[in-house]
């Protein structure tokens, strides 16, 4: 079965605190591969509306060879519609009832805490520009570089099997690399 985990997280961006509707607050929206952890879509936004949750949907069915057949989010009600309008009635949705119960979010919980503790030793991002130039390395290291103990030492891309020239950082800048997310 093809599951995929979306949720959102809040960033901080110039180093200030943020609450919902500050021009400090970037939304940092993802989708993830259950099965092989791949890191689908990253989109960053200024709000948390359906067109927010679409743009993401849009963007991980572009990228995925397959769609799914569930997407497990959290409650927020824009991916209610998100889903209903990138998919149709093709795909099931699952709200998660919490870390213990069998409808969860863990991995993509997961994942963004990993991001938090990255960007709080960096006191923050100092600008969107460099929070999307930030995200991107991060879709590209955890996806391509990182191995994974739940995948017993390979990276998400390798399980996945998606290919990508480059084995290491060194190699990537080395060659000029300047795709896109």
């Amino acid at each position: 079965m093809k599951l995929w985990a979306a949720d959102e997280t809040v960033l901080g961006v110039r180093g200030a605190k943020t609450k919902e509707g500050s021009d400090n607050t970037l939304w940092f929206w993802d989708v993830i591969d259950e099965d092989t952890r791949f890191l689908l879509a990253s989109y960053l936004s200024l709000t948390r509306t359906t067109r927010d949750a679409e743009a993401l949907f849009n963007q991980a069915r572009e990228r995925a060879l397959t769609g799914p057949r569930l997407i497990v989010t959290d409650k927020l009600a824009a991916y209610l519609d998100g889903i209903e309008r990138v998919f149709g009635g093709e795909v099931k949705h699952i709200q998660s009832q919490g870390m213990r119960s069998e409808s969860h979010n863990n991995v993509i919980e997961r994942f963004h805490g990993t991001i938090k503790q990255r960007t709080k030793v960096m006191r923050d991002l100092k600008s969107r520009e460099s929070a999307k130039l930030i995200m991107a390395g991060w879709l590209i290291h955890y996806n391509f570089f990182r191995p994974h103990e739940s995948l017993k030492g390979k990276t998400p891309g390798e399980v996945a099997r998606v290919g990508f020239p480059y084995k290491t950082w060194k190699d990537l800048v080395m060659d000029g690399y300047h795709g896109s997310s």
